[in-house]
């Protein structure tokens, strides 16, 4: 069993958002960075094989949150892989981007598979298995975070420092954690009863306090190189380390200590929702003022920004890709206030075409841009329109002005109005003929277009006393 010593690395290369890897197929369970959800969700997988390893559950919470980033990680997200982990579990495995250092000390990049397991639950065990058998060469490796050695969670946390990992730091990062969220409180008391000997020493547990209360927030990572703009009203806000109100010891950044000033452009990389405890909910955005990934990040209230504008409409099309471009297809529109992730290549989107169910026009600084979200099995993608990554395929048609006055023709009910001539935009729609009309109803005809391809001609009228504009196939009237 392996994995990789330099914790620290592997979290910055398969965090949310963080960096470039090759994620393997299958899925995992829901991302989370709310440390109140994680520990719920996971308390039981948790304290069930700890309790069954003789570990400290505290140290297990501490330690799955710490390697999987509260559970962003991609690592995490795709297979469930608590805690970084390689090679394969009963064959699975998934592969990723991966740092390690060579004998000179030189830091490299390189892909590895890392362990792919069905629950959190077989994640957990198998890291309990790790701890309590130790490696081939050194059975007892990790013989300080067991129960009956070590007095204490602190012990326990401070033995997996240079053996786990070699930070220097990481024991005192996963007790940290522990006292920050209660997690001796909340989880160690719920062992068996060999672990109760540790309970007369010198970090018996005081009396519960009252938990304080926070509120939670979902986050959601966006690709690189989306921007927005600190509006004028951005003063009125404050930059934080982490959303205002969510947990303990949040701290605030002055506005003066960064670049800052209305109009100036800041980059996005995740967006979280908020929603107190009585259930209001707001959004906020974490930004850094260079597009550096290694630029400082803060956690800024959305109404300090200016974000990009984006008008959406239904409809259909088919859409034709062009794989050929370099490229990404997203979840949402590129740089709409959403933030969009990317979900693959335009090289991998080969179909003759795609359906399109709905069209969005982004505004961003005055410059407009056109999208279409297309379906790609049983998935739906948004696709830029610009640089022809995606051409809608309509009807060709040429148009004239005419004028005149037509009758409805004895076949007019085989027939539909549309607001355009059919199949040649997006917005498409289809009117029943208004009550009252019947054969020999007079028209106004004002336009006229014709279908090269098909030898088809149709016309644009009005009714009597009606101001609307129709389009119809040329055989309605007479």
């Amino acid at each position: 069993m392996k994995r990789t010593k330099r914790w620290l690395l592997a979290t910055l290369i398969v965090g949310v958002g963080l960096g470039g890897l090759t994620i393997g197929k299958g899925t995992g369970h829901a991302a989370t960075t709310d440390p109140q959800s994680f520990i719920s969700t996971l308390k039981s997988p948790v304290t069930s094989v700890a309790n069954k390893y003789k570990l400290y559950p505290s140290v297990m919470m501490a330690q799955a949150a710490l390697e999987s980033a509260w559970g962003t990680s991609t690592l995490t997200t795709t297979a469930n892989n608590y805690f970084g982990i390689k090679g394969s579990y009963n064959g699975q495995s998934v592969t990723m981007q991966t740092a390690e250092y060579d004998s000179n000390g030189q830091l490299y990049y390189t892909d590895a598979n890392f362990r792919k397991y069905p629950s959190a639950k077989a994640s957990m065990t198998d890291n309990a298995t790790l701890l309590r058998g130790g490696t081939s060469y050194n059975p007892t490796l990790y013989s300080g975070t067991w129960r009956e050695n070590a007095a204490t969670y602190s012990d326990a946390a401070n033995a997996l420092t240079n053996t786990y990992a070699t930070a220097p730091t990481y024991g005192s990062s996963l007790i940290s954690i522990i006292k920050t969220y209660g997690l001796n409180t909340l989880l160690d008391g719920s062992t068996s009863s060999a672990s109760s000997s540790s309970s007369a020493s010198s970090e018996s547990k005081p009396a519960a306090k009252p938990e304080p209360t926070y509120a939670t927030a979902k986050y959601y990572g966006g690709a690189s190189g989306q921007t927005a703009r600190l509006n004028s009203k951005y003063t009125s806000y404050r930059l934080y380390n982490h959303v205002k109100g969510t947990r303990a010891n949040i701290t605030k950044t002055a506005w003066k200590k960064v670049p800052a000033g209305q109009g100036v452009q800041v980059y996005l990389d995740m967006r979280g929702v908020k929603t107190t405890t009585a259930g209001n909910k707001t959004t906020w955005y974490r930004i850094r003022f260079s597009n550096s990934a290694s630029a400082k990040k803060y956690w800024l209230y959305g109404k300090a920004l200016t974000l990009p504008t984006v008008k959406y409409s239904k409809g259909t099309a088919k859409v034709k890709v062009n794989s050929a471009l370099s490229g990404y297809y997203y979840n949402h529109v590129y740089n709409s206030p959403y933030l969009a992730k990317s979900m693959g290549k335009l090289k991998a989107l080969t179909a003759k075409s795609y359906t399109a169910d709905n069209q969005a026009i982004r505004t961003q600084d005055g410059v407009k841009t056109t999208w279409y979200r297309i379906k790609v099995g049983d998935k739906k993608y948004w696709i830029a329109a610009n640089e022809a990554a995606a051409s809608p395929q309509y009807d060709y048609v040429t148009y004239a002005n005419a004028s005149g006055t037509k009758k409805l023709s004895t076949k007019y009910k085989k027939y539909h109005l549309y607001n355009h001539v059919k199949k040649t935009h997006f917005n498409q729609q289809t009117f029943d003929w208004p009550s009252g009309v019947k054969k020999g109803t007079k028209v106004t005809v004002n336009y006229k277009g014709v279908k090269t391809t098909y030898g088809t001609t149709w016309y644009r009228f009005k009714f009597s006393g009606d101001k609307t504009n129709y389009w119809v196939d040329s055989r309605a009237l007479a």
